[in-house]
């Protein structure tokens, strides 16, 4: 299969300096105006539908020769790439030593497996995989953020499904960037600071919920995604101590984490145990699900001396919401040693049968 896919691209290569038979079409949104998952969606929807209208190979020579141009189709890192449903790339217009390889396993700087997660975004009717590469653009910087959209069609001259994929960097310049304003957005009336137990917890997952969509709802995600450290920001209402939000999809792509930055844009691994068997991330998932609800783990404590292999007694408040036909997981926990025995000095038997 690569050596027929590598002769067809050789073949065409060859084609394309006898025939130009058509005019390329123009997008309605062009690379140029490619700036968030909007514009990028529209992007590729337009390449699809102009691709879907070939019935003649010799269609497909107009069509790779616009993608490799810079102009409507290609500016600067926002390019386009068709490959085989088994990860065989058909036709890379950002590098074209690509054409040919079979790039399945390929792996983003945070060793996320890309090119599988764009198969099934495209497979599932097209969607949008974040991860991390490498930007010519920025020198000694190998994980830059970047977004791809990815979609699928049925050539109409082999009859064989094509993955189109196309994406950008999400490197900004914090200038152009609408300031996130603190002001306008809603205060949880119980702040981090405040949980001491499930019923504040559970408050204050409400209210930082509120305050998260209303960030996103008024700079978008992509711009949120930029200025998300007022978050983390020690001492605010949203972060104190071990107290603090998360979220994350549902099949446990992280896209927040008020303490770890390493675990965002990338998915956690779902079956994680603590020192008792418990399933921690899929028990929240579950309960989430499930209309909310309490997780009661170990894990460790970065207060607590010793407790690295054993953790530390916590308990987690998770709930559903949706975002962009997306469900994902809201939630945040606190450790209910000190906090449960300042109220009540119940037992351990007595906090492990409550929880």
């Amino acid at each position: 299969m690569k050596r027929l896919t590598a002769a067809l691209i050789l073949g065409l290569a060859g084609f394309f300096v006898a025939a130009y038979p058509a005019a390329a079409q123009s997008p309605e949104t062009t690379a140029s105006e490619v700036v968030d998952r909007e514009t990028l969606q529209a992007f590729v929807e337009d390449a699809r539908a102009w691709s879907e209208t070939f019935t003649d190979p010799n269609d497909f020579a107009p069509y790779t020769i616009a993608l490799s141009s810079e102009g409507d189709w290609k500016h600067g890192n926002t390019y386009l790439i068709l490959m085989q449903a088994d990860g065989t790339v058909i036709f890379h217009a950002g590098d074209p030593s690509a054409n040919g390889k079979h790039l399945n396993d390929t792996e983003d700087a945070r060793g996320n497996k890309v090119v599988q997660a764009l198969i099934e975004a495209a497979n599932a009717g097209g969607g949008f995989v974040e991860y991390y590469w490498d930007d010519p653009a920025v020198d000694g910087d190998e994980d830059t953020p970047k977004v791809a959209y990815a979609t699928s069609y049925v050539s109409g001259t082999t009859g064989t499904p094509i993955i189109l994929i196309g994406g950008y960097y999400q490197n900004l310049s914090q200038a152009s960037l609408p300031p996130l304003d603190p002001s306008i957005m809603p205060i949880p009336e119980v702040t981090a600071a405040d949980v001491v137990d499930r019923e504040t917890l559970k408050a204050f997952v409400h209210g930082a919920k509120e305050s998260f969509l209303t960030a996103v709802e008024q700079i978008g995600l992509e711009q949120f995604m930029q200025q998300r450290a007022i978050f983390r920001e020690e001492g605010s209402p949203w972060k104190k101590g071990s107290v603090y939000f998360f979220v994350f999809s549902t099949d446990g792509y992280v896209l927040f984490h008020g303490v770890d930055t390493s675990l965002e844009l990338n998915t956690s691994d779902l079956d994680k145990e603590d020192v008792n068997g418990v399933k921690y991330l899929r028990e929240i998932i579950r309960v989430a699900k499930e209309g909310g609800g309490f997780v009661q783990y170990n894990f460790d404590d970065p207060a607590v001396t010793g407790d690295e292999d054993t953790g530390s007694p916590k308990v987690t408040y998770a709930e559903l919401f949706t975002f962009r036909d997306q469900d994902y997981v809201f939630g945040a926990g606190f450790y209910t040693g000190a906090a449960a025995t300042a109220v009540e000095e119940p037992s351990w038997g007595q906090l492990k049968s409550r929880f």
